[in-house]
């Protein structure tokens, strides 16, 4: 398959979003160190991240999307009526030691549904994809930083057995979803204290020849930073999506340029449309429709000054500007969120996607109706950490191709 067509599925795949669940009381053990939990992040093409993991007795190798959008963490799960294609074979209950069903008349099941006396759940995603299962309770296995295991006991996860994911082969090896948003059933939320309800991550951009495509997502005290001169912004509540991480932008900067959009043009309305999201789950970067006609006008202008570049109509969807790209040429660009205290500048190539082959790059940000959404292709060499009790985001700049274990 054509590099182009596989990054194209690949960006179905990460607009999809979940229904959210209601409240589930949790309790989990762990042994070890849980705060030195490094589970290993690695990327094929920079817009999917997989969570490597292990579960069961005896342990079984699991590939997880990192999705900050996503509540209830699933896998496939055996029988399986309906799967997409998985390189691994699918994870079967029946032969782990610590698998355990819940009944209807658990108190985990009182928020999920009950359907032939089994705890069941159906979530639909936007691309129409879907996953049906049912709930359980499984130790995961999370290495530390000298590759010994912490063991988490009964995590609440999804068993799924009918399902389809968009843009899978049989090569691919995501094997479900880590929920890692604040909803009680996510995986972020279980773990709790244990980890001081903070987490962090540092996307690699696998694009730069020579660097590693493998970073790590850290918790509790263990939240990475380098050095650097480290930002904050705070967590704003949205009325419709109670569990996402939101944050309040001002203004949007092009080489500087800011562009003085009307201060209520990415705050969230009373009726619940638009707000800022910062999303590991979604590919692009998805702008609200008015301020992105005035940011693609600036680009295009930007650009008109280089003569050896040519607009194309034929950009690879959902993506809507891209140029023909002489080899090589460098002079993209720099951009800059400006949240509440904090500024985010987006290095040039974290903004246009390249495509070598058929020598042409795009604007890796598109329109939207309402609601904005910093995807993980923008969010490459930059240290995010979640902050949940202090009810903060932080990042700084970072080579996460350096992110040491």
């Amino acid at each position: 398959m054509p590099f182009r067509e596989r990054v194209e599925r690949y960006m179905k795949i990460s607009e999809s979003r979940v229904s959210y669940l209601k409240q589930i009381n949790l309790h989990n053990r762990i042994a070890q160190r849980p705060n030195m939990m490094r589970p290993l992040v690695g990327t094929i093409n920079g817009f999917v991240f997989l969570v490597e993991l292990e579960i069961g007795d005896p342990l079984k190798k699991i590939y997880l999307i990192m999705d900050t959008g996503s509540s209830l963490t699933w896998i496939q799960c055996q029988p399986c009526k309906q799967c997409f294609p998985q390189k691994f074979d699918i994870f079967d209950p029946k032969n782990s030691k610590t698998f355990k069903n819940i009944t209807c008349d658990n108190p985990l099941c009182q928020n999920f549904n009950c359907i032939d006396q089994i705890c069941s759940y159906t979530l639909n995603y936007m691309d129409r994809s879907f996953t049906q299962g049912y709930v359980a309770l499984e130790s995961f296995h999370i290495k530390d930083e000298n590759y010994k295991y912490t063991h988490i006991k009964d995590v609440l996860f999804g068993c799924s057995n009918s399902n389809r994911l968009t843009g899978t082969t049989n090569s691919s090896i995501q094997t479900g979803i880590m929920g890692l948003n604040t909803n009680p059933a996510s995986f972020i939320t279980q773990m709790g204290s244990f980890i001081l309800r903070r987490f962090s991550y540092c996307l690699v951009d696998p694009f730069k020849p020579g660097t590693s495509r493998i970073s790590y997502i850290k918790f509790g005290l263990d939240t990475g930073y380098i050095g650097g001169a480290v930002q904050k912004t705070p967590f704003v509540k949205h009325p419709d999506f109670t569990y996402q991480y939101f944050v309040n932008l001002l203004d949007i900067s092009v080489n500087n340029n800011r562009f003085n959009f009307p201060p209520d043009t990415f705050t969230i309305k009373p009726d619940g449309v638009g707000g800022f999201l910062v999303d590991s789950g979604t590919a692009l970067t998805y702008i609200q429709d008015t301020a992105y006609s005035k940011l693609e006008e600036e680009i295009v202008r930007y650009f008109s000054a280089y003569k050896q570049l040519e607009r194309r109509q034929d950009c690879p969807a959902p993506t809507k500007l891209c140029y023909n790209a002489p080899m090589g040429f460098p002079l993209f660009p720099t951009m800059t969120y400006h949240f509440q205290g904090a500024n985010l500048t987006i290095a040039p190539e974290n903004s246009f996607q390249v495509y070598h082959t058929d020598k042409i790059f795009v604007l890796a940000i598109v329109p939207n109706v309402g609601i904005s959404i910093l995807g993980s292709f923008q969010q490459h060499n930059t240290r995010f950490v979640y902050d949940i009790d202090s009810n903060v985001l932080a990042f700084v700049p970072e080579d996460c191709s350096k992110d040491n274990a």
